[in-house]
């Protein structure tokens, strides 16, 4: 039986353990074909976005808004519904993305907080490092580079947003292994 695959990934208001999401996006992919799709932005502390290099400070500007987001605690609840961990743990999606363990950490970080229980399977499948096999390439490696490496261009996906990224990591898992449903 083949588990399911979240493709994952958020946007944070930088890159250290303390800093905060703001902004997050999921599409699960069933064996049965169904893909269903999460996108939310985050409250945060609006004043930690403020170190952010200056596009990706822009960018939050232009589309962060505190009267459309939710909860941290909201998106962990949103998020189990969307695993939907079954009692068999070989069964639990597996997370994919670009470096899935940066959204992984912080997630599982805040369930603990809001004392939930983490509800994917504990691999995590990092495209970039799929593509770098398959193309004999060492690190380091540039994100951009390897994808048009293996056919995927990526100024075709709003690059650095949750969702443009998500679709990103799928076309470059799909062009390693193929489409997995």
């Amino acid at each position: 039986m083949v588990a399911p695959i979240v493709f994952m990934d958020t946007e944070t208001t930088g890159l250290g353990p303390e800093d905060q999401i703001w902004e997050i996006a999921a599409i699960r992919l069933d064996p049965d074909g169904t893909h269903t799709e999460f996108h939310a932005f985050v409250i945060h502390d609006y004043a930690l976005a403020a170190n952010l290099p200056d596009s990706f400070r822009a960018d939050h500007g232009a589309r962060y808004f505190a009267n459309q987001a939710i909860t941290a605690r909201e998106m962990c609840l949103e998020l189990r519904v969307l695993f939907n961990a079954p009692e068999d743990y070989s069964q639990r999606a597996h997370v994919a993305g670009a470096v899935p363990s940066f959204d992984t950490e912080r997630i599982a970080k805040l369930m603990r907080r809001y004392g939930l229980d983490v509800p994917w399977h504990h691999h995590l499948i990092d495209v970039e490092v799929l593509a770098a096999g398959m193309m004999r390439t060492s690190p380091p490696w540039d994100s951009d580079d390897l994808s048009r490496l293996i056919g995927v261009d990526p100024d075709q996906f709003e690059r650095h947003t949750a969702l443009g990224d998500v679709r990103w990591a799928m076309a470059f898992y799909d062009a390693v292994l193929g489409n997995p449903f």
